[in-house]
């Protein structure tokens, strides 16, 4: 049973990760994941972002977790968490036995919004958070054709002054 869960999870397209340091307790959000590199980070099974009127909201849907319950107390007491990361890997064409980050989301400061349990696409439970940061930042990497990274690419946007905002991501 174990070799075709594993098949499956190393057949999938994308492997989204996240990490949170959040302003009640940094060392909370503690996720199932041990996948190597992001043990102990929030798995997440569907991310999406979406923005109009200088406003941006990131939405997830992982599976339940320690950390459920830490952004539903960042819900109820009104506590914004400080910095955000959501890693997207997706298969190296050119080396299947790795992975290559397809693209980051880096953010600070984000309210909330929402936190639910919720059935997933595949009928079982899924923690669903929606968040609305004050600074966001998309970094996209470009890879050459034998898989190294050339460069990356970063698009954003900081509500609170309504200007562009680029950052290179810190380790946290």
């Amino acid at each position: 049973m174990a070799s075709i869960l594993f098949s499956f999870y190393g057949n999938s397209q994308n492997l989204t990760f996240g990490k949170f340091l959040g302003s009640i307790n940094p060392t909370k959000f503690v996720g199932n994941s041990t996948y190597r590199m992001y043990e102990k980070q929030v798995e997440i099974i569907e991310v999406s972002t979406n923005g109009q009127n200088q406003n941006t909201t990131v939405n997830f849907k992982f599976s339940p977790c320690s950390a459920s319950a830490d952004f539903i107390a960042h819900t109820q007491i009104g506590k914004n968490i400080n910095q955000g990361q959501i890693d997207v890997l997706e298969k190296n064409p050119y080396n299947q036995g790795y992975n290559k980050i397809k693209y980051k989301i880096y953010f600070e400061n984000a309210q909330v919004i929402t936190c639910n349990d919720t059935r997933a696409c595949s009928n079982v439970m899924a923690t669903t958070v929606s968040l609305k940061p004050q600074r966001i930042c998309w970094v996209y990497y470009n890879y050459d054709i034998n898989g190294k990274l050339l460069n990356s690419t970063t698009n954003g946007f900081d509500s609170k002054t309504g200007q562009p905002w680029s950052v290179t991501v810190p380790n946290f």
